[in-house]
């Protein structure tokens, strides 16, 4: 008898089921990778249908963006010209898609360091830990996303795009942190 393990009424050995398996990760891992290019080939599709308008059918079809030609001088030069909107859009994805601090890190440590000696005297000197520091820049920055978007739903409540003062008073007087 080989070294492959029968069961008792002879239907399937272990190295059948090792090749079984074998063969259905790899069907497995092709389907996922199909999967993925056509879900990249989706986004694609609708990031460009997305701002295309109806007079320009024709940009949907070519892979191409459309291209603006200056002349300056005796030459041309081309350049791709984006509305204001366009680019608050790629903005605003850029940094939904990021998890980076916004702030940069060495003006807030200033700024840190600078409250702190407010309210300590000059035999009191506090020194603070790099990590201490990126901590609070953390929970600042999460703090103030949350109020944004608290700001920017109560504009919007009222029919606004453009926050106002007022709206974020609201949401802090809302939250319970009196002005």
């Amino acid at each position: 008898m080989n070294s492959s393990i029968v069961s008792h009424n002879g239907a399937r050995t272990l190295s059948n089921t090792t090749r079984l398996t074998q063969d259905i990760n790899e069907r497995a891992l092709t389907l996922l990778q199909k999967s993925r290019q056509q879900r990249l080939l989706l986004h694609r599709n609708e990031d460009r249908r997305r701002y295309v308008t109806a007079e320009e059918p024709s940009r949907l079809e070519s892979p191409q963006p459309a291209v603006v030609t200056k002349v300056v001088g005796r030459r041309k030069s081309s350049t791709k010209r984006y509305r204001p909107s366009d680019m608050a859009l790629q903005e605003i994805r850029k940094y939904q898609r990021s998890t980076d601090l916004l702030i940069s890190k060495m003006p807030f440590a200033r700024l840190v360091k600078e409250v702190t000696d407010q309210f300590t005297t000059e035999e009191q000197q506090l020194r603070w830990q790099t990590m201490a520091i990126m901590a609070l820049q953390e929970a600042s920055e999460a703090y103030l996303v949350g109020l944004l978007e608290h700001t920017n739903l109560l504009a919007l409540h009222a029919k606004r795009i453009t926050i106002m003062r007022k709206d974020m008073q609201l949401a802090r007087r809302i939250r319970g942190q009196y002005i």
